[in-house]
């Protein structure tokens, strides 16, 4: 006899194994079987009651902008899948993987205008890089798992539509399965030595050089940081990457424009050549002047060249931009890191010279 396993188990069972830990949520009659299935897997995976749907979506953002595993909220069918838009299009502004599960009215009953019925898979294709409806309770938790590795991969939010009847059914216990132990993520090359050797050439002639820093070299704070001492280049973040470099470094200056400090805009109105370092910043073109001489290193080639006209664009990662490289690192004893180029700044409890 065939093994069998509840469909809304096995699917919680695909988000444990991607390191879901919680899911943020409001019960409701179209999400009542994934909720059954919650309580039976709440040794593994817990359940946190919020008050909203849109306050759980901005926490399952805040938790993967946090901890690097991905954030999972719900809504039940019609107002609350409406209400998961703001954390949708969070992530959707961001770049930031979250997955949102949307329920929806048992399958005998849709597409017959019944009681709280929308459409919901259209609505999310404008922030969603993924978003379906299951169609079978056998195929639910590779929706999931489908959802959830495009999530990574492109860098948003998934929905998945889930009609309730699908969730209480049982499928065959060895039919479904994770891909979480296969993902890989791809890792650039340091970036091509004759685009090194131009920044470079630019970065030894710059009197008055910055770091510009986005939520692309999140995790490589060190590399970022033992680059701007050894060349003595203050630090810019964005307002999105403020927890990335720690206050008390002595080079950071902080963020400019919005949610800024004093330091970081002057820094920015008196600069000659920018590092733009993993950011999408949309508002540069208003805040960089328009005749810095601009290096940018970005993973995402849609990126490069997009906020400013850029002299040397770098397709690489941030932290192997920064240290892996051996044209960088040859420059070590570089002259530029032996002279200071800049006043002296206040920030806060920060006073730097370099």
């Amino acid at each position: 006899m065939v093994e069998m396993i509840n469909a809304g188990v096995a699917a919680l069972r695909t988000l444990e194994s991607w390191g879901v830990t919680h899911i943020y949520g409001i019960p409701g009659g179209t999400i009542n079987n994934l909720m059954y299935a919650l309580h039976a897997e709440r040794e593994r995976i817990r359940y946190i009651h919020v008050r909203h749907e849109e306050v759980g979506a901005l926490a399952a953002v805040a938790d993967t902008k946090l901890t690097g595993h991905i954030g999972v909220a719900f809504g039940s069918a019609g107002p609350g899948a409406t209400h998961l838009y703001q954390g949708a299009y969070d992530a959707m502004a961001d770049k930031v993987p979250a997955l949102f599960i949307v329920g929806q009215n048992p399958q005998a009953l849709m597409n017959q205008d019944f009681f709280q019925e929308f459409d919901e898979t259209p609505m999310f294709k404008d922030p969603g890089v993924y978003a379906r409806t299951v169609t079978t309770a056998a195929s639910l938790p590779h929706v999931l798992d489908e959802a959830i590795r495009r999530a990574f991969a492109m860098h948003g939010p998934a929905i998945v539509t889930i009609p309730n009847d699908l969730a209480g059914q049982a499928i065959p216990a060895d039919g479904y399965y994770s891909s979480a132990a296969n993902f890989a993520r791809p890792v650039l090359a340091a970036g091509k030595p004759e685009q090194v050797e131009e920044a470079l050439v630019l970065l030894s002639k710059a009197k008055k050089p910055l770091l510009y820093v986005g939520q692309g070299t999140i995790g490589a704070a060190e590399e970022v940081m033992r680059f701007a001492q050894q060349f003595q280049v203050p630090v810019i973040t964005t307002a999105l990457g403020k927890e990335i470099i720690p206050y008390e470094f002595e080079s950071l200056l902080g963020s400019a424009a919005r949610v800024a400090s004093k330091p970081a805009n002057e820094a920015l109105k008196e600069t000659d050549l920018m590092l733009f370092i993993g950011s999408n910043y949309p508002f540069a073109e208003e805040m960089f002047k328009p005749d810095v001489k601009f290096i940018q290193v970005d993973s995402n080639p849609q990126m490069l060249g997009k906020r400013h006209r850029t002299d040397v664009a770098i397709l690489a990662m941030p932290n192997r931009r920064c240290s892996s490289s051996s044209h960088w690192e040859r420059r070590r004893a570089h002259p530029l890191g032996m002279r200071p180029t800049w006043t002296t700044f206040a920030t806060g409890t920060n006073t730097m010279m370099i």
